[in-house]
């Protein structure tokens, strides 16, 4: 019979067991990066949560710019404006000019009728 030659034997055996091991370290590796990159503290998920924040923000400074700008005319329409002023007295204050009836009817109506102002403004 014929002698086998074990260390060609236990060599090739422990070849076959790194490349098992480096093949698994290799997949483990992967493995946590892929994770590390979906949901690590800078990863994916939070890349998406930022964007949706990011985009709920730009809307409402838009929206306040615009709010902004309404306000500013406002303001400047009631430094210069006598007719817009007397607007916003026919309106919020229920004021009128001699001689004027004011009549409220619907349901806009808040105020009770023995508190509303006289037309003679007394």
């Amino acid at each position: 019979m014929r002698k086998k030659n074990t260390l060609i034997a236990n060599r090739s055996s422990h070849s076959a067991r790194n490349r098992k091991l480096l093949a698994a370290a290799g997949i483990l590796l992967a493995l946590y990066l892929f994770a590390h990159i979906i949901f690590g503290e800078m990863g994916v998920i939070k890349y998406y949560r930022m964007k949706a924040q990011y985009n709920a923000l730009t809307g409402k400074i838009a929206a306040l710019k615009q709010d902004n700008a309404r306000l500013t005319y406002e303001v400047r329409a009631l430094k210069t404006d006598p007719d817009h002023i007397e607007q916003i007295a026919r309106d919020k204050l229920g004021l009128a000019r001699r001689g004027e009836i004011v009549y409220y009817y619907g349901e806009s109506e808040r105020q009770n009728p023995d508190t509303l102002p006289s037309p003679t403004g007394r």
